[in-house]
């Protein structure tokens, strides 16, 4: 078969069922992948074709640049057997979209016997898979398919194996990309796959159930949130953060303590007051006591709306800042960044989440 040049995502086939067609029709030994951004979806969609394909050996090369490649995507392909490493360049970004298939991999060749070859605009995600506008020459056997195979042992020799430290440096990473997207970015991205922005009302997101992971651990946070529907403290106002959403504000406070479970917390207006954080195990939450003249809490304690924020302070006294938000644009892009990460959970009455 002569090579071809399709295009996916304007009436046309997807890219993806081509690419089946063909590894099905060749049921290869190996197949390697290179692709500069790698999604969780995009991951499961190859998954899925493998496993018709008689399960061949996948070795894959993620780009890390910009932060944009899912961490748990990283995981995923690696928990299911794949032999993962990270692209480099030495000057600009890792950015090929190429799959290989063969007989065998091979040190010199990189793919022995190549059967099969994609080189194109597509990445590794759902939407450049399955959406997208993309464009791919795809050729079985034939020089094509051979240089392809090269052309992947060259980048497979460059990058570096992605080990349990190295994935625990990038997630840190793209956690610190992440809190600075705003929605739509993460949205245009592909980082959330099929998450839309448009999806993510509180009402919509007290009605499903949050995801079983996230895209980073709660470690890697800097920044915990708490819907306000609801609260404790009959004279002073006392915010409720779920066991997840705690843990994050524990984890920035450290050891920055003033004994008796106190701690200094820089206000919205500039001042810095002395504060109770604890975990209370009876109903498993943590517990900031906020005093009264806190900007926001009388608003919140009327109303029983907006959001609580909690971040990391980088200098001075306090070791965190608190923010109360009315509903409004700033409290919508954290829910819905939250949401797009899959870094979010809820109680019966509220949402909460970590960035």
């Amino acid at each position: 078969m002569a090579p071809e040049v399709l295009v996916g995502g304007i009436g046309q086939d997807e890219l993806i069922a081509r690419i089946e067609t063909c590894l099905l029709d060749c049921m290869p030994g190996v197949i390697g992948i290179a692709s500069a951004f790698v999604s969780v979806a995009g991951v499961h969609r190859i998954l899925s074709l493998l496993t018709q394909c008689g399960n061949p050996r996948c070795r894959l090369v993620a780009g890390i640049d910009h932060a944009v490649t899912h961490p748990a995507a990283l995981h995923a392909s690696r928990d299911a057997g794949w032999n993962v490493r990270l692209g480099s360049s030495s000057s600009g970004i890792f950015h090929p979209k190429l799959i290989v298939a063969g007989d065998r991999f091979d040190r010199q060749r990189g793919v022995s016997n190549a059967s099969f070859a994609c080189v194109g605009s597509a990445n590794l995600t759902q939407a450049g898979l399955t959406r997208n506008v993309e464009c791919a020459v795809v050729a079985r056997e034939g020089e094509l398919a051979e240089s392809a195979a090269r052309a992947f042992s060259a980048m497979w020799t460059r990058a570096r194996p992605a080990s349990e430290p190295a994935l625990e440096r990038y997630s840190a990473c793209f956690a610190a990309h992440a809190r600075e997207r705003a929605p739509e970015l993460l949205e245009a991205l592909g980082i959330g796959d099929t998450r839309r922005v448009g999806s993510a009302s509180p009402t919509a997101l007290l009605s499903g159930n949050p995801p079983s992971t996230g895209a980073f651990k709660a470690r890697h946070a800097e920044i915990a949130w708490v819907g306000l529907q609801s609260y404790t403290g009959e004279y002073t106002f006392q915010i409720e953060f779920p066991r997840l959403a705690g843990k994050v504000i524990e984890s920035l406070v450290g050891s920055r303590t003033l004994g008796d479970d106190y701690v200094q917390v820089l206000c919205s207006d500039g001042m810095s007051r002395r504060m109770k954080f604890r975990f209370y195990a009876e109903n498993a939450m943590f517990r900031l006591n906020v005093p009264n003249d806190v900007a926001g809490a009388d608003w919140a304690r009327q109303h029983r709306d907006g959001l609580a924020i909690v971040r990391r302070v980088s200098s001075g006294e306090a070791p965190i800042r608190l923010d109360i938000l009315r509903p409004g644009v700033e409290a919508n892009h954290m829910v819905a960044r939250s949401f797009l990460l899959g870094t979010w959970g809820k109680t019966s009455t509220r949402l909460y989440g970590w960035l």
